[in-house]
């Protein structure tokens, strides 16, 4: 279970607590649609498409977003290969580390790099519970994974490096390998492996453009246009804002934060890298990547708002100086966002219940954790 799973069964203890004390949802919900009421979001090629399509759109977008705010490993479709048996832990370890954000670490932490995440002004430690380092050589699958990841940093970091979009024609070569990152995640979040990806993998003649070219030609003709939308829009700028705006090609904030280890991570940070670099102010905003069309389910809407509430009252040490949250709402180029305060107040109906309702849910929280033999990150 996640926090995402339990807030998406309304049995499940944690949401029926959330149905119950968050009275206000309705009309916060009806503002995130007013945002937007006069936006034309932009949808599918056609107008029928594969269920899957939606699944598959967001995860690819959403790596696309990550990417924008900071050039980190995509650390669950690296775990991914791992879970599907194409690559061992150590050749996930040393893949991670050549990212940008990993590769000053001191040795000992390249070789676990999977398990050690950027906070604001720290690195918050996994330990091995994630991708641990397995001894042997890999099979011959991992040579053309590693060329995969080992272009596709190269083309980010020459096409489109942090806080920039490229020309449609780089976001479309994007937006095929995230496409595959994307289906690699799922391997770790779900343990199955979806069918077209194993046919790439296992059914001989593997290659890059083999994976690459799963996607297809109407998926990356609208992850491009849902790029533009982000310029079109000004929400590129905004973003960039949020983030301190710092130079070109220097990272936004943190791409999935982790809060809980095990259990949540948010999906960018902006903002709050180490002030002392001069990048940010010492706070941060939380933003959630949603990709739907329509947003008149109040409660679906309200699924992520109490998301968003959660994230930042979990963050018990602090870690990330969550003081804003946020929707980036892609199809429409808009961004939404709240002060964590009022948020808490817009939900609850009123201030005079915050910190109760937040210690309320800690030790809720607390409980569920402790079940799954998990924990919050010490301070």
């Amino acid at each position: 279970m996640s926090l995402t799973s339990e807030l998406a069964d309304p049995a499940s203890v944690l949401s029926r607590w959330c149905a119950r004390v968050f009275t206000g949802t309705p009309a916060v919900a009806a503002h995130v649609e007013a945002a937007v009421q006069d936006v034309r979001p932009v949808r599918p090629v056609h107008k029928q498409v594969p269920r899957r399509h939606w699944a598959e759109l967001g995860g690819a977008f959403g790596q696309r977003i990550a990417d924008l705010v900071q050039p980190a490993p995509p650390y669950y479709s690296l775990l991914g290969l791992v879970t599907a048996q194409w690559a061992t832990g150590a050749w996930a370890h040393r893949q991670a580390a050549e990212y940008r954000t990993h590769r000053g670490l001191p040795a000992e932490f390249r070789a676990r790099a999977l398990g050690v995440r950027p906070a604001a002004t720290t690195w918050l430690d996994l330990g091995e519970q994630l991708g641990g380092a397995v001894a042997g050589p890999v099979p011959g699958a991992a040579e053309v994974w590693a060329e995969l990841f080992g272009r596709a940093r190269a083309y980010q970091e020459r096409h489109a490096p942090p806080g920039t979009l490229g020309t449609p024609g780089v976001e479309a070569g994007l937006a095929r390998t995230n496409w595959v990152l994307s289906a690699c995640e799922d391997v770790y979040r779900s343990g199955a492996i979806d069918p077209r990806l194993a046919r790439a993998v296992d059914g001989g003649g593997m290659s890059v453009d083999a994976l690459r070219g799963l996607a297809t030609a109407d998926q990356v003709t609208e992850l491009a246009e849902l790029a533009k939308r982000l310029h079109d829009r000004g929400a590129l700028w905004e973003l960039r804002r949020l983030g301190g705006n710092p130079p070109e090609g220097e990272q936004l904030g943190i791409a999935g934060p982790t809060i809980v280890p095990g259990w949540a991570d948010g999906d960018v940070l902006l903002g709050a890298v180490d002030p002392a670099r001069g990048i940010g102010d010492g706070t941060a905003t939380l933003l959630d990547v949603k990709t739907v069309v329509g947003l008149r389910d109040p409660g679906n809407v309200g699924r992520w708002l109490w998301q968003l509430l959660l994230y930042a009252w979990l963050d018990v040490g602090d870690l990330y100086r969550i003081r804003d949250v946020g929707l980036l709402l892609a199809r429409h180029g808009t961004v939404v966002t709240w002060s964590v305060d009022q948020l808490a107040e817009d939900l609850l109906g009123s201030p005079d219940v915050i910190e109760f309702r937040r210690d309320e849910l800690r030790e809720l929280v607390g409980g569920i954790l402790a079940s799954a033999g998990l924990a919050f990150p010490e301070s």
